[in-house]
């Protein structure tokens, strides 16, 4: 019943949209009749619409600020067709769309070129060279390249690909006889873009004058530094930003709409997190021993930026393990492993226990040699020239 709906309102909108073309004569738009009519590329009642040909934010890192096509939503591995007859150009893999299929038109006289991207593999149906027919299986919906899900992402270039120009695909396809808003399951409202988008760095990067390696750096901008820019602005490779009232240019890759991690660490013990690098600041929280914390970006002095659950914060570095177990693995030249002791006292005994007789007592900052890998929280290490076994979780790679 639901598809017998849907299929009469798409017949109502299309006798409503004849009937306004005729009225008034020569005043109004030329017909989709007039025009070369294609067919849509995914089924009726398979997909919704979701992103929005236009200036946008940022959805993912490195992500372009003006989406130059429109998203359907799908299952994946629903058929994707061919919106028209025309001759493949580009099929397989691609930086950025993972994988995609590019067929060149002719229609009425001009040229176009039809872009679906994210496919699954992109050159499974179809070779470059190959003439394929209106409504021709061409690919199955994925989610490859950057994508957050299984959809398709439909580009109409007038003039053809890639040295014409973009053009909204539901408008390209509603003058030639589809209107994909009234054949889709559902439309996520068309929203108007911020005129500021808010971004973090995803890794450490230099804050350049121009948009290209070769220019002047102005900063550097540490990992997930919190920086703003324009939708629609600069949608090539580099993204024009501002930190801090001064405005200047990094690569897509570095721009991320959300957090971006820089590995794990683990409390050694309970331990405060707190607004600024300094045991005077605020504390904002307090953390368990083992707590995993997220490293959001490098050392300021001797304080690392992490974030536990939804908080950010500082901790000392000394306190906190790049393992679980809690021991730090610093190489030397010769290839031997080392750390420090991380707290005032830390027994050296005979065993991997703490039943185990003491051979020393270690004092912060000590220096041990590692003799073996971490194994149940203890290791074996050698400290002058003594051996044993310390409880991996008190030692640490921050050198005193």
């Amino acid at each position: 019943m639901g598809r017998i709906r849907a299929g009469a309102r798409r017949a109502l909108v299309a006798v409503a949209a004849t009937t306004a073309m005729v009225a008034g004569g020569a005043a109004v738009a030329p017909s989709a009749s007039a025009a070369t009519v294609v067919t849509p590329p995914l089924k009726d009642d398979t997909y919704v619409l979701s992103s929005y040909y236009g200036a946008r934010c940022m959805p993912v890192r490195s992500a372009s600020t003006f989406h130059l096509g429109q998203d359907l939503g799908a299952a994946s591995g629903t058929d994707v067709r061919a919106v028209a007859k025309g001759k493949v150009v580009k099929a397989g893999a691609v930086r950025g769309f993972g994988q995609w299929v590019v067929i060149d038109h002719t229609l009425d006289g001009k040229k176009f070129s039809s872009l679906y991207a994210h496919v699954i593999d992109g050159d499974a149906r179809v070779k470059v060279g190959q003439t394929v027919k209106k409504g021709q299986h061409i690919a199955d919906v994925g989610s490859t390249g950057t994508s957050t899900s299984p959809h398709l992402h439909l580009e109409v270039w007038k003039g053809g690909y890639p040295s014409g120009t973009t053009v909204d695909p539901l408008k390209f396809l509603k003058y030639r006889g589809v209107d994909l808003t009234t054949r889709s399951i559902r439309n996520y409202t068309r929203s108007t873009p911020p005129s500021s988008c808010s971004y973090f760095t995803a890794g450490k990067v230099n804050l350049r004058t121009g948009p290209g390696t070769g220019y002047p750096v102005m900063r550097t901008l540490q990992s997930n530094v919190r920086i703003s820019g324009t939708p629609g602005v600069a949608p090539g490779e580099w993204r024009q930003v501002t930190r801090n009232g001064r405005t200047g240019w990094v690569h897509r890759d570095y721009v991320s709409p959300s957090y971006t991690s820089q590995g794990s660490r683990y409390s050694l013990s309970t331990l405060n997190l707190r607004s600024k690098p300094s045991t005077s600041s605020k504390v904002v929280r307090s953390l368990p021993a083992d707590a995993h914390l997220t490293m959001l970006r490098d050392l300021k002095g001797s304080w690392q930026r992490v974030r536990y659950g939804s908080t950010n914060g500082w901790v000392h570095a000394r306190c906190i393990s790049d393992t679980r177990d809690g021991a730090q693995v610093v190489r030397n030249a010769s290839g031997a492993t080392y750390s420090w002791v991380a707290t005032s006292t830390l027994y050296l005994r005979q065993g991997a226990t703490t039943s185990s007789a003491k051979v020393a007592t270690l004092r912060r900052d000590d220096r041990v040699t590692h003799l073996a890998t971490m194994s149940g929280g203890w290791i074996k290490v050698k400290v002058g020239s003594k051996t044993g076994y310390v409880a991996s979780r008190y030692l640490t790679s921050d050198r005193p």
